[in-house]
């Protein structure tokens, strides 16, 4: 999508440039002046040839250099519709988040991006127009809440974002998509929609149709939640290859995932949980078989050494 996004912010440029008029020729060479000044003259010359293979510009008869086109009537419409979805709210939310996991993608296998670098970075551009710092701030605030990602945090704004497994299977997609890889994941979310009579840890039954019933089934999750914080803390602070690192922060992060999906699987639960025991033995030396550790082990049965 790079190439993608390039060719419209270039046509965006070059409809601004030419104000619409299709007789306006707009030489390329000006853009130092529209911050173009980290791309070569030959990846310019790609996008104007991009550009006019699609019918939006017209590059006959205009410099030799490749640098001049003029804006074709379906370049202008086409830089209209782009400057629409530029603008649009809930277009430019999607966008900073998407962009924030193509980012931490990009530092594979520990997936974590520091927001104060990601800002000075190409991922900030949606198309001609630099996102917003609380455009970011929201993104990675659904980011997180969707489990999709870890956030440190200053006591003023977040500092950084690691991603999770599910944020990790989300940014493996060729073309990234947080809101089609939630929607998706959540249709894939089992729900109980027949009358059904359950009891669980001795509480009251529920009986009735289109109820969803949260069941755990033996564990505790708050206490499952509260162990997997506490390793994702050790591995953040813990000195130690950055491989382990990313190992046990993918692991803590799959746990939480699974934690706060609609309908916890107990048997994928029980799994990410030994897998997470293990990782934090192996990667975590300094973590001390703490006593949430050895009550999480305990409650569900699963050895340690």
């Amino acid at each position: 999508m790079t190439t993608e996004n390039d060719a419209a912010r270039l046509l965006l440029w070059i409809n601004a440039q030419s104000e619409g008029d299709i007789l306006c020729a707009v030489s390329a060479a000006d853009r130092y002046d529209a911050e173009w000044y980290h791309f070569s003259e030959a990846r310019v010359i790609m996008l104007i040839e991009h550009l006019a293979n699609r019918g939006l510009v017209d590059n006959r008869g205009t410099s030799a250099s490749g640098l001049e086109c003029r804006i074709t009537p379906a370049g202008v419409i086409e830089a209209e519709r782009l400057s629409d979805v530029r603008d649009n709210p809930r277009r430019r939310f999607d966008f900073a988040a998407d962009a924030l996991v193509a980012a931490a993608m990009e530092l594979y296998p520990r997936a974590r991006v520091e927001l104060g670098t990601f800002v000075g970075t190409r991922h900030m551009w949606f198309y001609d127009r630099v996102l917003e710092l609380d455009e970011v701030q929201r993104a990675v605030d659904h980011l997180e809440k969707a489990g999709l990602a870890m956030v440190e945090r200053s006591p003023v704004q977040a500092q950084a974002v690691t991603l999770t497994a599910l944020g990790i299977e989300c940014g493996s997609h060729d073309k990234v998509s947080v809101r089609n890889f939630l929607n998706e994941h959540n249709q894939q979310q089992p729900s109980v929609q027949n009358e059904f009579k359950v009891t669980v840890h001795g509480g009251a039954p529920q009986i009735g149709t289109n109820n969803v019933q949260h069941n755990t089934f033996g564990y505790d999750p708050q206490q499952l939640a509260s162990f997997a914080r506490e390793v994702l803390a050790a591995a953040h602070t813990a000195d130690v290859p950055e491989e382990a690192r990313a190992t046990v922060l993918a692991d803590a992060g799959a746990l939480q995932a699974e934690l706060a999906a609609a309908e916890p699987e107990s048997s994928r639960v029980r799994q990410l949980t030994e897998r997470l025991l293990q990782s934090a033995k192996q990667n975590l030396p300094a973590l001390g078989w703490t006593a949430a550790a050895q009550i999480v082990a305990g409650s569900m049965d699963i050895p340690l050494f």
